[in-house]
């Protein structure tokens, strides 16, 4: 027979049992509990309240599930999180307050050791809860802070949203009230924000396979708005914090800090981690203290990732012929294609550089395959195209057909910049500016009636590429 202690609260003009004294030992471990038929009924009592918001009278059904049959549906602390948020929200007894916010961590304890499989998340959502209701109290801080810090250790790039979003401001809290140290703080900073890069471009990924498709079924439909919605957050969260650190993030500070930090850390492979993808992130990447951070980092551990930062050196010191090997032992050391593909516009670029246009095109080309969504790779054709135009052009002595020829170029890079903007709205504005100065440099109306006439469709570039253009003035 089963034996619980519970404390009794009213809540609501209703006698509701306190969640925090609930042993989830002594609960039987059968998914109906000891009564099948019982709670068969509490479950489509609760759940027709639930669907209804009319959640004082899902309760007393939903606690029996919660105490008797744990096992019985996920859905037990899904809703009852709900439920217990909604009460919190409704509530004006601060004492009362106080016990629905124990009662609604419990639920989320009492989720994790009855369904494993999704702690880092769960505890996210805890964390969050935690520090909404009890910012104020330094003690509750402090406990919410640690446990977004281990939901993120578990999750890492899968964390969601509103769990970086909390646990960045309580760091932040932590850090105004002299619990955490301005670089403990940073630390944090580089490595969510590393996070929500690789988030973004994960997200958009998948927001580009399912825009792709001729129609979504309701699942992929409600996919497609709540990724949406997570950008969004994960927007908001990045302005967030770029808001709460940007006089300490320049680059004047933090070289300094990295400089004067190095001796100690550089046997620290998470702080040269931290430390390199900040100083890349806010390109500080020419400084001295850059190069020894990230020579120590290959050094330590010659992964993908400190091969692609000893790329971005090379760069910065033009050895091209060594960035490129950097580079490509990055990107086949890579299984992560968000990252292969940043990788392969990294190459991609360093050819550019070295004006060696075809293999820029192909690693180029490489790096969109591996992130359709993304419209970086094809800025940087565009602009291999605008930078050769008049290269590519005759010089036949004809004036007028020669003018026209160097000219055309323009065409083929507008329309890659177009397609930029289409697969990937960040480039927008950029893509914009670009096409508004080549649109002035193409061939006008009257050069292209004369050499191609405006009944022609199309017009076939051959120069180091072959590009098949569509003629801006042509009519039917």
């Amino acid at each position: 027979m089963l034996i619980i202690l519970i404390t009794p609260i009213i809540l609501l003009g209703q006698e509701k049992m306190r969640l925090s004294e609930v042993d989830k030992l002594s609960v039987t471990t059968s998914k109906y509990g000891v009564d099948t038929m019982k709670c068969e009924e509490h479950l489509s009592i609760y759940t027709e309240f639930y669907k209804q918001k009319s959640y004082e009278s899902a309760f007393d059904s939903w606690l029996y599930l919660f105490m008797n049959a744990p096992k019985r549906t996920k859905n037990i602390y899904i809703h009852g999180a709900t439920m217990y948020k909604n009460f919190i929200k409704s509530e004006l007894d601060s004492i009362e307050k106080e016990g629905l916010i124990d009662d609604l961590l419990q639920v989320y304890n009492h989720r994790n050791y009855y369904y494993p499989g999704q702690e880092g998340m769960v505890l996210g959502m805890q964390g969050s809860e935690l520090y909404r209701n009890r910012k104020s109290d330094m003690s509750s801080l402090q406990k919410s802070y640690e446990i977004l810090k281990k939901a993120f250790s578990l999750d890492e790039a899968k964390t969601q949203a509103r769990a970086l979003n909390y646990y960045f401001q309580a760091g932040a809290k932590l850090t105004s009230n002299k619990l955490l140290t301005k670089e403990e703080l940073i630390d944090l900073f580089s490595d969510l924000s590393n996070t929500i890069d690789y988030k973004e471009a994960d997200i958009n990924q998948k927001n580009f396979d399912l825009n792709s498709k001729e129609s979504l079924n309701s699942k992929e439909d409600r996919k497609l708005k709540n990724n949406i919605k997570e950008l969004k957050t994960l927007g908001d969260v990045r302005a967030n914090m770029e808001k709460i650190l940007a006089p300490h993030v320049t680059c004047e500070k933090l070289v300094q800090l990295y400089t004067d930090k190095f001796q100690i850390n550089q046997q620290d492979f998470n702080w040269l981690e931290r430390a390199a993808q900040l100083l890349k992130k806010k390109d500080c990447t020419d400084s001295n203290i850059y190069f020894q951070i990230a020579a120590k980092l290959y050094e330590s551990n010659p992964t993908p990732r400190s091969a692609f930062y000893m790329g971005v050196l090379s760069v910065r010191q033009e050895d091209y012929n060594q960035a490129n090997i950097y580079f490509t032992q990055a990107v086949d050391g890579e299984t992560d294609n968000i990252k292969k593909a940043d990788y392969l516009y990294y190459l991609a670029s360093t050819y550019a550089a070295m004006n060696q246009y075809k293999t820029a095109k192909k690693y180029a080309l490489d790096a969109n395959k591996l992130r359709s969504s993304w419209g970086k790779p094809y800025m940087l054709i565009g602009d291999l195209y605008a930078k050769t135009s008049r290269n590519c052009g005759e010089n036949t002595g004809e004036t007028q057909n020669d003018e026209f020829t160097k000219r055309v170029g323009y065409w083929a890079a507008i329309e890659k910049y177009k397609y930029a903007k289409r697969i990937d709205s960040s480039f927008s504005e950029e893509a914009n500016k670009k096409i508004k100065i080549y649109t002035d440099q193409m061939p006008d109306k009257t050069s292209t009636f004369q050499i191609i006439g405006l009944d022609t469709k199309t017009h076939t570039i051959n120069c180091w590429y072959q590009e098949v253009v569509q003629n801006p003035y042509f009519k039917k």
